[in-house]
């Protein structure tokens, strides 16, 4: 979080803020108080933020991106799947800002290859004590349908 902030502070006049906000410095700075509030605040309580990298498959024969990408995004339900094991947790995939996710300093606070691609944040939380479960899950979506 602090990385993503220290990469806006140097080159939000280039890139913007967020995801591609625009304006003026002063516009920049409400901006930026904000975030950093959020980062002690509602991201905070947070236990881990587990790093999603892409890893491209090296050498000549390779899977096409798309498929890398997809094959990422379903480890990442299956995390979301467990998650749902335990009531007392809470996860969300965050796609994090684009730009401060997609940059060089990111890459190697990640220890990424050039063509690795970070597509975000999973972010595991506790539920506070008390709190109601809120997450819906639509038992149509469980139905399959066979076809020959």
């Amino acid at each position: 979080q602090e990385l993503t902030l220290d990469y806006y502070d140097r080159n939000w006049k280039k890139v913007g803020w967020g995801s591609g906000r625009r304006g003026t410095e002063e516009q920049y700075l409400a901006w930026r108080k904000m975030t950093h509030g959020e980062i002690t605040g509602r991201w905070g309580p947070c236990s881990y933020m587990i790093a999603i990298v892409m890893q491209r498959q090296s050498g000549e024969k390779r899977l096409p991106e798309w498929e890398e990408a997809a094959a990422t995004a379903t480890a990442v339900q299956n995390l979301h799947l467990q998650s749902t094991k335990f009531p007392s947790l809470a996860c969300y995939w965050s796609s994090w800002h684009d730009a401060a996710r997609d940059s060089d300093e990111m890459k190697r606070f990640l220890n990424m290859k050039p063509e690795d691609k970070c597509l975000g944040f999973f972010v595991v939380a506790q539920v506070k004590a008390g709190q109601k479960d809120r997450r819906r899950r639509d038992p149509s979506l469980l139905r399959v349908e066979w076809r020959d």
